[in-house]
Order: C-alpha cells, then sequence, then structure tokens
C-alpha cells in the first residue's frame, strides 16, 4: 500500500510498502512448485511401470519362442520314440506267441495288456512303463479291438441292438439305422427315415457346418457324430447318475456307441476282453448272460486283469458259465473267438516337461509279424 510523508523541508513524500515474500508463512506460499514436482514424479512411476510391463512381456515371449524352438527341434526325437514304442508293442505281443497255453488266446490278465501272465524269460525283463530311451521316457499302452464290433462289417442287428439297449426310441432308431446306411452306401438315392447330400447341406448335424455325406466305409469312428440322429449322447453316453437328465429318446443306458464299435477289426469279438456291454448285443445274449460270462472270466475278485483270472482257452469253456447250454454255444460261436489279431498301440513319449502321444494301429499277419496300418500323434 502507498502511504504520503513530510519531509522536514515540506516536500511530500510518497512511500509504498512491499510484501517481503521471505516473511510469508510456508503454509501461504504458491503451490504450483509442488503440483510439478508431484505430477513429473507420477509421471516418472507410470513411465517405470510401463517398461516394467514391457520388459516381463518380452521375457515371457522370449522363453515361450526358447521353448517352442527346443520343443520343434525335439520334434524328430520325439518322432522315432513313438515308433520306438510301438516296435516294442509289436515284439511283446510276438514274444507272448512262443509261450506255451498262453499263444493259444489273447486276454486281459497277459502282459501286453497289464496284466501279470503271458510271460518268459524275456519278457519278464521287459517293461511297457517307464522306459527310459534317450534323453527321454515312453510309456506303451496296447489295447486289442476285437473287443468291439467292428461297425463296417457288421449288419443292422446288432446296430440295432445296441439303440435298443441304450434305449433309444424306435422312430429315431429307425433314423439313425437309415442313415447310417445311406452314410456308407455309394449311391444317393434315400432311405425312407434316412438323410443324404443335399439333406446334411441344408441341415447339417449341429455344430457341424454344411458337410457332404461319405458314401463309404466309416474311417474314424467319430464319423458317427455327422450321421442324423445321432447324438453325443448317444455316441458317448452318460454318467448313471445323469440319466435322469437325459431327454426322452436320447439314449438312457451308462455306455455309448464309442465304447461298443469300432471301425477296424475281424467280425467276431474276443471272448476275454470284451465288457459285458459288448457281449450282450450279440443276438442269443441278454445282460444277465452277458454279465456271468465276465465275472466267470474275471475269478474270485471279480476284476479283470488279476492273477485269479480265468480266461477262456477254448470256446468249449463257455460251458463252465451257469446258463450257457451246447445249444446256446452253437448260437454264440459265429459271433465271439478267444483270439485277437488287431491292436491299438498308444505310446507316450516325454523329454523333460515336453511330451506327445502316438497311436497306431497294428495287425497281426503271423504269429511273430505284424504289419502297422497307420500312425498319427496327437
Amino acid at each position: 500500500m502507498a502511504a504520503t510523508r513530510f519531509t522536514r523541508w515540506g516536500l511530500r513524500e510518497s512511500t509504498s510498502t512491499s510484501v517481503d515474500p521471505m516473511r510469508i508463512p510456508h503454509s501461504q506460499q504458491p503451490n504450483s512448485a509442488k503440483d510439478q514436482s508431484g505430477i513429473a514424479l507420477i509421471m516418472v512411476m507410470v513411465v517405470v511401470l510401463a517398461l516394467g510391463i514391457m520388459a516381463a512381456h518380452f521375457s515371457f515371449s522370449m522363453k515361450i519362442e526358447t521353448r517352442l524352438a527346443i520343443n520343434t527341434t525335439r520334434d524328430p526325437d520325439m518322432e522315432w520314440m513313438g515308433r520306438s514304442g510301438v516296435e516294442l508293442a509289436k515284439y511283446v505281443l510276438a514274444e507272448k506267441m512262443t509261450i506255451p497255453i498262453e499263444n493259444q488266446f489273447d486276454s486281459l490278465n497277459q502282459m501286453w495288456a497289464g496284466g501279470p501272465f503271458g510271460t518268459n524269460e524275456v519278457l519278464a525283463a521287459i517293461s511297457l512303463r517307464d522306459v527310459s530311451l534317450g534323453d527321454g521316457l515312453i510309456n506303451v499302452k496296447i489295447e486289442d479291438l476285437e473287443r468291439r464290433f467292428n461297425v463296417n462289417v457288421h449288419g443292422p442287428a446288432i446296430i440295432a441292438q445296441a439303440l435298443l439297449y441304450m434305449g433309444v426310441e424306435s422312430f429315431q432308431s429307425s433314423v439313425i439305422m437309415d442313415s447310417l446306411m445311406d452314410w456308407v452306401d455309394p449311391d444317393l438315392m434315400v432311405r425312407t427315415n434316412g438323410a443324404d447330400e443335399e439333406d446334411y447341406l441344408a441341415e447339417p448335424n449341429p455344430p457341424f457346418p454344411p458337410y457332404l455325406v461319405k458314401n463309404g466305409p466309416i474311417d474314424d469312428l467319430s464319423e458317427l457324430l455327422f450321421i442324423r440322429g445321432i447324438t453325443p449322447e448317444i455316441y458317448y453316453g452318460i454318467p448313471s447318475s445323469d440319466s435322469s437328465m437325459m431327454p426322452m429318446g436320447m439314449g438312457t443306458g451308462t455306455f455309448g456307441l464309442v465304447d461298443l464299435f469300432t471301425t477296424v477289426g475281424g467280425f467276431q469279438v474276443n471272448i476275454n476282453t470284451a465288457s459285458a456291454a459288448v457281449l450282450q448285443m450279440i443276438p442269443g445274449m441278454d445282460e444277465n448272460l452277458a454279465f456271468d460270462i465276465v465275472m466267470t472270466r474275471a475269478g474270485f475278485d471279480g476284476m479283470d486283469g488279476t492273477e485269479d483270472d480265468l480266461p477262456y482257452v477254448r470256446i468249449q469253456d463257455l460251458l463252465s458259465v451257469p446258463s450257457i447250454t451246447p445249444d446256446v454255444l452253437q448260437s454264440l460261436r459265429r459271433y465271439v473267438t478267444n483270439r485277437s489279431n488287431t491292436f491299438e498301440v498308444i505310446v507316450e513319449a516325454q523329454i523333460d516337461e515336453y511330451s506327445r502321444i502316438y497311436r497306431a494301429l497294428i495287425v497281426r499277419v503271423s504269429a511273430r509279424e505284424f504289419a502297422v496300418l497307420n500312425m498319427r500323434w496327437e
């Protein structure tokens, strides 16, 4: 503020008072400097955080790229490990044929199937589990395909029987049967309740996009999901605890088509490896008789693949099953055998944390020779 005073000589003098900023309390000073320093600090922290995220992402990407590169270089080794597992399976199956009595049948208590029997001095020194090979390990599993019916060679009778036992209602069953015939036959004629080319192009089975009819044998059992009337419930089956939740006509069994059929193998099913669900599909066989056959071969403990199993060395041994008469046995002979000639070999190959599963189909050509039909990896 300005003030007026007079000097001793009478002159008027104007003075102004000014505020010393140094004397202003700190709490009353402007905040602009503090605000600017705080904003700068926040910006620095944001930049550091962003750089940290970028560095972590780059490090993670580099780890993935490194792992993929390592896995790529290991792929040839993995393939040869898978092929070695298939050769090991062939050797075990061939060596089993040199053992007296054991070479007369194939059953779940033999070594090839994971059981304790069917070994000699050579096989006693061999394992199918945790086999060290090079820098990794392989695990081999062998499963015969004669434990199920070949969907490509069995007529409508057994397939219709399967749908009946699964609880599929009659009209849907007729749709499935006619559509299955239309799917595999080479002509374009459509059966009464069937479906052919234009049907699948206009209205494919969900969730698939439009597709063409096969007009040939089924190569992979999952093709059944493309056929009109076959639902996932019918194909896969459902747990017994969930059977009440299945819509009417969708099947009520605890097993599905995938448990009953295969696309390769012979006409007959192996009486030593087939499940009760498969056996009861045989014409003239009912659920109780199928159960008796399985329980008799399983021995005292009621479990397949154990030491007390009683496999059927000959088909005539079925007469030891209660309620099987010579007449019943005669009617069963057309559909059953005690041998298996087609096998699926599953090899799990592993090097460190990298693993891959290989599947191969092999067929017995002679007692010591097997042919590989195909091999693929998952």
